[in-house]
């Protein structure tokens, strides 16, 4: 009988180690692909639901300027305020800095009352209106200061900034910046009230 010792080929210690540090190379190569995937969909998630919550408001914002017949005297028009008189009754538009969100308040429609610029993952970080005359300047009196500034508002432009609240990840936080076009008063009445 032949005693023939066969020899058996395998890794060695050093080419076990070589490939173990190749494959986590790799696998920390994809993890970091994977995070940074994630993190793109969910900023990009954010920006979206900020970009939503400007159109939701400025589609209100448009559809009752339009329609407005005048700017009202009580409350008066400030950088956060604005009343308007329009065709089915009144609107009023005050922003709310310590909650940070725009409250939309009408006497009229199915929902009178509803907050603008806010949401799970919104908050209004600031906001304010401009208002314009017929010839593009600050609004100017016509007979009386205090009861009759509001009549020469001819348009009004709206600017906000979004972002997603401070508890989202510093990494996944989007600011989105928006403003209006300086909006037209359409039924405006004439500056005496007429």
């Amino acid at each position: 009988m032949s005693n023939r010792l066969t020899t058996r080929r395998g890794f060695t210690l050093v080419e076990l180690l070589i490939a173990f540090t190749l494959a986590m190379v790799a696998m920390a190569a994809l993890l970091s692909c994977f995070v940074f995937l994630a993190r793109n969909f969910t900023r990009l998630a954010n920006f979206r639901a900020l970009e939503q919550q400007s159109r939701t408001a400025q589609a209100y914002l448009q559809d009752d300027l339009g329609a407005a017949i005048v700017v009202k005297a009580s409350p008066a028009p400030t950088d956060t305020t604005l009343a308007l008189k329009l065709p089915g009754g009144n609107v009023t538009y005050t922003y709310d800095a310590t909650n940070n969100r725009l409250r939309r308040q009408a006497d009229f429609g199915a929902i009178p009352d509803r907050y603008l610029l806010s949401g799970p993952g919104c908050r209004c970080a600031s906001f304010a209106f401009n208002y314009f005359t017929a010839s593009g300047g600050s609004p100017a009196s016509q007979l009386a200061p205090t009861a009759n500034a509001p009549l020469s508002i001819q348009q009004v432009q709206v600017k906000f900034t979004l972002e997603t609240p401070a508890t989202e990840n510093s990494q996944t936080r989007v600011n989105y910046a928006s403003g209006t076009a300086r909006l037209h008063l359409r039924n405006k009445q004439k500056p005496d009230g007429s």
